[in-house]
């Protein structure tokens, strides 16, 4: 078990040397700097996210208007790197962890 914990920890590692990390790093840095944005953007992932969590029909005309109604935010320069930045390291966690899981299929029965 020990292996597996040590090998855990190169993959972490390695994850923190990698281009999307450094990218990631680099753009909350810079979105964290103009407290006002990132308390605007925390706000709307937060709206977002109630959303998603509590809808009881499609929520498409919600997220719809919510992002039609905060269209400037995300299109702002600082906030659009970032955003982009966090997509590019999920999907990067996602495939490791897919690839991890790959040959130990969940059987939901």
């Amino acid at each position: 078990m020990e292996d597996i914990i040590e090998a855990t920890k190169k993959l972490n590692q390695m994850l923190k040397e990698s281009r999307e990390y450094k990218r990631y790093i680099h753009a909350k840095t810079s979105l964290r700097a103009n407290e006002d944005l990132y308390r605007q953007l925390k706000e709307l992932k937060q709206k977002y996210k109630e959303v998603q969590t509590y809808w009881e029909n499609n929520p498409y005309d919600d997220i719809y208007r919510l992002c039609a109604d905060n269209d400037w935010l995300l299109h702002n320069s600082v906030v659009n790197e970032y955003l982009r930045a966090e997509s590019a390291l999920s999907r990067l966690v996602r495939r490791m962890l897919d690839e991890m899981m790959r040959d130990f299929p969940i059987d939901l029965e």
